[in-house]
């Protein structure tokens, strides 16, 4: 037995329309498009944990249009997200070269408080969701079109779903059991969060500063609360080692940056703890979508591709694949799988034009060209 919205329920018994497996802002957002499809499914995931600032918190002006969609666009009215009118950037160049919102038709992005962000997305997608299961996915398979998940419990119950979503992030918890993973590079990023001193009469400047270094690139952003959030991205062997535990080799790179390290000093932010490491890799499944002994299965948001955070898509990618899901689980209901195929394809694209994107951005960094970072994303 499991606890469903608070009941003891037989899930053995029900064989629901579909299933989201994972509770990040991919799951949320299906589960919430999926309630407004009128599309009964039942939602795998663990109980939300706030743990603080998140790294990710850049949403791209496209996703005004689709959290307006999605009836959310009110979800960004709160203080503590700030649109994201400037961004100033030094690559390919020593100065600082200035991108405003106002060039965007979708108007500005935002600067988000992530983990804020992703709570009231999964108080909104526990309100609407037909159920809710907390917990992990031990295993899945499908039979005669009927996908059967086993849960992570003590009752180790079954989960019945005609179409499966996997929203597990960058883990593809059941996408990699399906098809073949591509891993296009293995870029890595070192991240801490900075605050200003405590006697500090400094108003520090709300914007975003990106800025290119021989082993890797720089992204700083003032989130709403005054933290300042410091991403360094490079390759694993080029971080120095033992970084996580070193704080002098975190502020000698720090140093090693110009107009970063004058905005850290010039605001009087305080750097005192050593960086804590994420994978930023790009990959993707060789396809987002299939179908497994007759049950129809779609992977969204990392899940389907994870892209280097240059992109600033990451967010919006999810948002976006999750208004898809409706159409693709009512498409196959009906006997029609070409939806399906068309967001595989879709994805496929997506990523096909991302990679070519990413080559021409890296290209114009033309100071380091000989240095092995720039080397690995310019052959």
């Amino acid at each position: 037995m499991e606890t469903v919205h608070g009941r003891s329920t037989k899930l053995n018994t029900i064989i629901y329309d579909a299933a989201v497996v994972g509770g990040g802002i991919a799951g949320a957002s299906a589960v919430i498009s999926l309630a407004q499809a009128g599309i009964g499914c039942v939602w795998l995931r663990p109980d939300f944990v706030d743990r603080g600032h998140r790294v990710g918190e850049s949403l791209a002006p496209a996703a005004n249009t689709i959290l307006n969609s999605l009836g959310l666009s009110k979800i960004l009215d709160s203080s503590v997200h700030r649109r994201s009118n400037a961004t100033f950037s030094a690559w390919g160049k020593e100065f600082l070269v200035e991108r405003n919102a106002a060039i965007h038709l979708e108007g500005a992005g935002h600067v988000v408080d992530r983990s804020q962000f992703e709570k009231d997305l999964f108080s909104l997608a526990n309100e609407s969701c037909s159920a809710f299961v907390e917990g992990e996915l031990k295993s899945c398979h499908a039979e005669t079109g009927i996908w059967k998940l086993i849960t992570e419990s003590q009752s180790a119950a079954t989960i019945q779903s005609r179409f499966l979503i996997d929203a597990t992030g960058r883990a593809q918890s059941i996408g990699r059991t399906l098809v073949q993973n591509n891993t296009h590079d293995h870029l890595v990023a070192a991240f801490s969060f900075l605050t200003q001193k405590g006697n500090s009469d400094v108003q520090a400047t709300c914007a975003t500063l990106i800025e290119t270094v021989d082993t890797g690139w720089w992204y700083a952003s003032l989130l709403p609360a005054g933290v300042l959030a410091l991403n360094y991205y490079s390759d694993p062997d080029l971080m120095p080692k033992g970084l996580t535990n070193n704080l002098d080799d975190w502020k000698a790179l720090i140093r090693k940056t110009k107009h970063i390290s004058h905005w850290i000093d010039d605001a009087e932010f305080i750097i005192n703890a050593p960086p804590k490491i994420a994978s930023a890799a790009t990959r993707c499944l060789s396809s987002a979508a299939g179908i497994q002994e007759a049950a129809p299965w779609a992977a969204i948001g990392d899940a389907a591709a994870s892209f280097d955070p240059l992109s600033a898509h990451g967010m919006t990618t999810a948002l976006w694949a999750a208004t898809r899901v409706p159409d693709l689980v009512s498409g196959f209901k009906q006997g029609n799988d070409k939806p399906l195929f068309a967001y595989a394809d879709a994805v496929a694209q997506g990523v096909n034009k991302f990679l070519s994107q990413r080559g021409d951005m890296y290209a114009q960094e033309k100071r380091f060209k000989e240095s092995e970072f720039w080397l690995r994303r310019c052959r």
